[in-house]
């Protein structure tokens, strides 16, 4: 299988020298799906900052990130600009802060992809439209005429999703997409990067400090500590035979956790049948 992806010795350093990131290397396969899991404040987000040349200023890149065999690393400003969103799409947390707030969400889909293809605006706006109702975005072609908040951050995510999905680039890097949405929003926001990942249009790298949400998902899991990656396997191995003991520990306090719910549960279950 292809190479899409290959991190060789990836490293954040500020300017007074400190390392924030160890040197982490990894591959992905073409059409694969790779989980990043750890806890908050563990590197995962700086990881993706550092391969979508994102790093906020006094924070540097090391090591090659190379991208069909090409170093990202050593991109200048126009090249990322060619690069990012039709080649890589970088969807992130904060959704509300992925959209200019004073222009339409209609104008900046329309924006978005006449600047990485050649379509005009009656057809880019129709394939915002189809995309939009494929992420469950009821009467979309209302909703584009919307300003960024007078939506909710759930379907913010899903408007990131369907441009996403506009643009079919070839890597995906989902940066704890579902985090501060409701249960519900979730579990469909999570239903969309199935499908994402499933279609195979593109690869997947999802970051999350769920192992249950990653696990579903999948295919590979790299877990991240203190700056480090510390362990790195198919999913099926890591949930079965963990080496790293900082792995063995998420696992056994998810675990704990879902013993607690049900029973818990049960407990309402009986109390409520008398």
């Amino acid at each position: 299988m292809t190479d899409i992806l290959t991190v060789d010795n990836l490293s954040v350093t500020d300017n007074a020298g400190n390392t924030l990131l160890q040197p982490a290397s990894f591959t992905i396969s073409r059409y694969r799906t790779l989980g990043i899991v750890g806890e908050s404040g563990s590197g995962k987000s700086l990881m993706a900052k550092a391969i979508m040349g994102l790093l906020p200023a006094g924070l540097h890149a090391h090591g090659r990130v190379l991208f069909r065999g090409r170093d990202l690393l050593k991109n200048n400003k126009y090249q990322w600009q060619q690069t990012r969103g039709k080649d890589i799409s970088l969807i992130i947390q904060d959704s509300m802060g992925a959209f200019d707030p004073l222009m339409t969400l209609k104008d900046q889909f329309i924006e978005t992809l006449q600047y990485h293809t050649n379509i005009n605006r009656d057809a880019c706006f129709q394939l915002a439209c189809q995309c939009l109702a494929r992420v469950n975005i009821k009467v979309p072609e209302q909703k584009l005429t919307c300003l960024p908040h007078q939506l909710s951050g759930g379907q913010l995510q899903r408007m990131m999703i369907a441009m996403t999905l506009a643009l079919k680039p070839s890597l995906v890097i989902a940066d704890e997409p579902t985090t501060a949405l409701d249960s519900i929003t979730q579990s469909d926001i999570l239903s969309q990067f199935k499908l994402l990942a499933a279609e195979r249009q593109s690869t997947l790298v999802l970051i999350s400090h769920d192992l249950g949400v990653v696990r579903n998902i999948a295919d590979d899991i790299a877990v991240i500590y203190q700056g480090r990656i510390v362990e790195y396997q198919k999913t099926e191995f890591l949930w079965e035979a963990p080496q790293h003991s900082y792995t063995r520990f998420l696992l056994d306090t998810r675990k704990r956790l879902s013993l607690r719910f049900n029973t818990i549960m049960g407990r309402a279950s009986h109390a409520t049948s008398r």
